[in-house]
């Protein structure tokens, strides 16, 4: 089930909101990236000019220490003084609470901090003004804290406005209280809304999704060939429910939801046209009303990018791709960089069918393909 992550759409996601925002970005890169692999996306987006990483504990933060030793990070979730004591000058710490700031009022070592202040998503954070106020104070008698930002996390999704906006004044009130030099405020789904602050927090949207106001480019590909393919008629039933079809054709994709999160899908496609899923999947398998068109060589998209040709409601905007991107984490992954959008495809090479390998002048990629038959091949490229 090749699964590809492409590099230069992410690259260019960044590009799109920096240009929308006109605010430098935190790249959120929690939970392994969204379980994209924080080895592979960290390099990445520092290439593309992001110099500040956000993770939720500092243990993630660890297993990339050597990734980000010349950039910030910021760790969101409250960590032990035992660990900001040994923690290296370029990481800041969360304060969640005033129990958090109390901890680590008399710290002997410096260290840098951004306070989370809860406007209105009722989860974590600085609950009022006064408690902000308190905070301050106590931290005054210590040099060694340097309260370096102020953040908040908005509870709207991209499609709400009302309740953005109470928590939009609500933040406004706590940023009079002092001077903060980082404030960052708006997210993946609030990048279409008011922006307050001068950093962006942003983790989804890098990879294209979740923010249809931007022309961002989705950045992951699932694709697969059919398992079974077969006819069925009005007698046959499909699946552990039982479902009648019809008179059709049935294909069977070897992905389930031991591999994928595929809840609230409904489509998969091949050559930009749609193919309806039916029921739920199974642990290893997944059920589509397919065609004549569609045989055991036929690839599909599962999770198609841009170049798939889709309807824009089609896509769906209501489906968790946090939930989608993080249950690939165990799948194997191709991180690939590409000129053309629209791999793989079909193209005519009269030679003889076996493997082979061929070098496209003035590219970095290589295209590795595989005649099938009558002189017909699909394709892969990779990097060089």
């Amino acid at each position: 089930m090749p699964l590809f992550i492409y590099e230069d759409l992410v690259e260019k996601n960044v590009k799109i909101i920096a240009s929308h925002t006109k605010r430098k970005i935190m790249a959120v890169v929690k939970s392994d990236a969204y379980g994209l692999s924080t080895k592979k996306m960290i390099p990445l987006l520092k290439k593309a000019n992001i110099d500040f990483f956000v993770f939720e504990t500092y243990s993630e933060y660890l297993k990339c220490q050597n990734l980000l030793r010349d950039k910030r990070v910021l760790i969101l979730e409250s960590t032990p003084i035992s660990l900001m004591q040994n923690a290296p000058n370029n990481v800041a710490f969360s304060m969640n609470s005033i129990i958090d700031a109390i901890k680590v009022k008399d710290i002997q070592n410096k260290i840098t901090i951004h306070l989370r202040v809860d406007t209105g998503m009722n989860r974590q954070g600085i609950r009022n003004v006064e408690e902000l106020k308190k905070i301050l104070t106590l931290f005054k008698t210590n040099e060694n804290i340097l309260v370096e930002g102020l953040y908040t996390h908005f509870s709207s999704d991209v499609f709400e406005s009302k309740y953005y906006e109470k928590q939009l004044e609500n933040f406004k009130k706590y940023q009079k209280i002092g001077h903060f030099s980082i404030v960052h405020a708006n997210a993946t789904k609030s990048l279409n809304k008011e922006l307050v602050g001068n950093y962006v927090r942003v983790g989804m949207a890098l990879y294209g999704y979740h923010q249809p106001y931007l022309s961002l480019q989705r950045s992951v590909s699932l694709i697969e060939t059919p398992c079974s393919v077969f006819k069925v008629s009005k007698k046959d039933r499909i699946g552990y429910n039982q479902i009648r079809v019809g008179n059709e054709v049935v294909g069977v994709l070897p992905i389930g939801y031991n591999d994928v999160n595929l809840d609230g899908m409904t489509n998969i496609y091949q050559k930009g046209q749609k193919y309806a899923l039916i029921g739920k999947s199974c642990m290893n398998h997944t059920h589509f009303l397919a065609d004549d068109k569609i045989n055991y060589l036929s690839w599909l998209s599962i999770l198609p990018t841009n170049g798939i040709i889709i309807d824009s409601n089609d896509y769906n905007y209501n489906l968790n791709w946090y939930h989608i991107l993080t249950s690939l984490k165990g799948m194997p992954k191709n991180y690939i960089r590409r000129r053309n959008y629209d791999i793989p495809k079909i193209f005519k090479y009269n030679g003889e069918k076996s493997f082979r390998t061929k070098f496209r002048e003035g590219s970095n990629q290589t295209f590795s393909f595989r005649t099938i038959q009558n002189g017909w091949c699909n394709f892969f490229c990779e990097t060089k």
